[in-house]
């Protein structure tokens, strides 16, 4: 069957072998079961239509990262150990990786859907079917909670969800590559730890991390000191949310879906049973410190 595919198709590829997928520009490939064959089709060949119905009777690999020459530069820069990109601006940059459940969406779309949110030239670089980052020079960026809009509009538009780990601006001369490296890590920690969570970055992350790196005898400490949350699930949730929201009640209450006053109620039975005050700095950040530790595994 794919070698009627093949001569379908003048400039696919057709292999015995699993091909090495990075040494082919924009290249789709397809893997049939029954010969143990490969064919790599050049993506500008496929019609959207050709491509969905392709991805139905073969086993679909997409991992082509890159649809332009200075995208395959960033590519290599980022995870080759590659030149600094030439058209590189001396500004800094912002690499915000995203990650998305596979389904049936076209690449092409999800980029066009990006680049319609960001209204500004941003580079979209794939290192996996459907994970991938985005270069955004850090000049007027988008705020963390456009981020969420974003992940909304994905869901509504493609049906599934998808999460942003958003970096920290840095510079190219300041080892960008190294710093991206590590918050892949953070991203992959963050979203094994939090998975209701859509918006990533290391601020948020990082408290999650020390509740993990935590010595036990400062764990069995605070958990104890906090066994409340432990008993009461409920009261967890709610402090945990008042905490993320800046100890506003308005919006804690709405996102909880409750009145003013049953919150009220909460907080100041959580107040009365362990005397701490959650307007005070250090009680709230050694209270939310025990929420994590409580959600964990």
């Amino acid at each position: 069957m794919l070698k009627k595919l093949h001569d379908k198709y003048p400039g696919s590829i057709l292999m015995e072998a699993k091909p090495n997928f990075h040494s082919f520009s924009s290249t789709y490939w397809f893997y049939y079961q029954k010969t143990g064959q490969w064919l790599g089709i050049p993506a500008k060949d496929l019609t959207e239509d050709s491509l969905k119905i392709l991805k139905t009777l073969f086993e679909f690999h997409d991992i082509s990262p890159h649809h332009n020459p200075e995208a395959q530069t960033w590519f290599d820069f980022l995870f080759s150990n590659g030149r600094t990109p030439k058209a590189a601006k001396h500004s800094a940059y912002r690499l915000i990786q995203f990650k998305t459940a596979e389904g049936d969406w076209m690449r092409e779309d999800m980029e066009d859907a990006f680049k319609a949110f960001f209204e500004k030239d941003i580079i979209i670089l794939w290192n996996k079917p459907s994970k991938g980052v985005i270069v955004e020079e850090f000049n007027d960026p988008l705020a963390d909670m456009e981020f969420l809009a974003i992940s909304n509009a994905l869901e509504s538009d493609f049906f599934v969800k998808t999460a942003f780990y958003i970096g920290c601006p840095n510079t190219l001369e300041n080892d960008l590559p190294m710093q991206f490296q590590e918050e892949i890590k953070f991203f992959q920690h963050a979203y094994t730890m939090l998975p209701s969570e859509r918006i990533f970055s290391f601020e948020k992350t990082f408290p999650s991390l020390v509740t993990v790196n935590l010595d036990p005898f400062l764990k069995r400490n605070l958990l104890s000191r906090l066994s409340l949350l432990k008993d009461d699930p409920e009261l967890l949730i709610t402090i945990k949310i008042f905490l993320q929201n800046s100890s506003n009640v308005s919006l804690t209450a709405k996102k909880l879906y409750i009145h003013r006053n049953t919150l009220q109620y909460r907080l100041d039975k959580f107040t009365k049973k362990t005397g701490l005050q959650l307007k005070d700095f250090n009680s709230a950040a050694t209270v939310y410190l025990a929420c994590l530790l409580y959600e964990q595994p």
